[in-house]
C-alpha cells in the first residue's frame, strides 16, 4: 500500500499538476485563436469552467490528499478509508470524460455573446467579383 501511495505522489507532483495546468493553458489558448471562441458557444464555455474547477480540485484537493496518505503511511499508520485516496481522481476523470465527449458532440448552442457576434458580422461577399446573370 505505501509503495502504490508513493507512486501516486509522484504522479500528481510531477504528472497530474503540470498537465492540468498545460490542459488550462491549451484551452484558453485555442478557444481564444479559434472560431470557436471562448464565450460564443455554450459547451466551450462548459468546458473551460470545468477545466479550471478540476484544475483547482487537483492543485488543492488531490494532491495534499495524497501528501496526507503517504505521510500516514510512512509513519507507520494506515490510510482508513481507500476512498480518500480514489475520489480524487475519480471525479477527475469523470470530469476529464465528460469534457471530451462535449468536445467532440458539441451540444447545445451559442451563448448571447455568440449570437451577437453572428448577427453582427460582416457578409464576406465581394461586390467587385460578382458576374451579372442573364
Amino acid at each position: 500500500m505505501e509503495a502504490s501511495a508513493r507512486a501516486m505522489k509522484l504522479f500528481a507532483d510531477w504528472l497530474v499538476i503540470p498537465l492540468a495546468l498545460l490542459t488550462l493553458l491549451s484551452g484558453l489558448v485555442l478557444s481564444l485563436g479559434t472560431r470557436w471562441g471562448l464565450a460564443r458557444h455554450r459547451w466551450v464555455y462548459v468546458k473551460f469552467w470545468l477545466t479550471l474547477l478540476t484544475t483547482a480540485a487537483s492543485i488543492f484537493a488531490l494532491r495534499p490528499g495524497v501528501n496526507d496518505a503517504v505521510a500516514t503511511l510512512s509513519a507507520g499508520g494506515q490510510v482508513t478509508r481507500a476512498t480518500d485516496l480514489l475520489a480524487g481522481p475519480l471525479v477527475s476523470l469523470t470530469s476529464y470524460v465528460f469534457m471530451t465527449a462535449i468536445s467532440v458532440l458539441k451540444p447545445w448552442g451559442l451563448t448571447r455573446r455568440g449570437r451577437k457576434h453572428r448577427v453582427t458580422a460582416p457578409k464576406a461577399v465581394d461586390a467587385d467579383r460578382l458576374s451579372p446573370t442573364a
